[in-house]
């Protein structure tokens, strides 16, 4: 991949992120939505080529809520969810 290469690895996006976030209204509660949102925040921040969320970022935050059950809200059927809606933009 050059320089000046447009292709880049997919992300989700900020404007994809609502969609995601608009697809799990009903499904989590607004608690566990916050969370979903906080785990993502920096990654959506980030300016230029880095900004959205990135597979690998994406895969590194799913492992740790499966590896931190007592550290968040979310239980393992609401962690399926996001990885669903999620992965439907991370498709190359």
């Amino acid at each position: 991949m050059g320089l000046f290469s447009s292709n880049l690895p997919k992300r989700v996006t900020k404007l994809e992120m609502r969609e995601i976030m608009h697809n799990l209204y009903g499904k989590l509660d607004e608690l566990e939505r916050a969370e979903v949102e906080k785990l993502f925040r920096a990654d959506l921040m980030e300016n230029g080529i880095e900004a959205g969320i990135s597979r690998p970022e994406y895969e590194q935050a799913m492992l740790w809520l499966e590896k931190n059950p007592r550290k968040h809200v979310l239980e393992a059927n609401d962690i399926e969810l996001i990885k669903k809606y999620f992965e439907e933009h991370l498709k190359d």
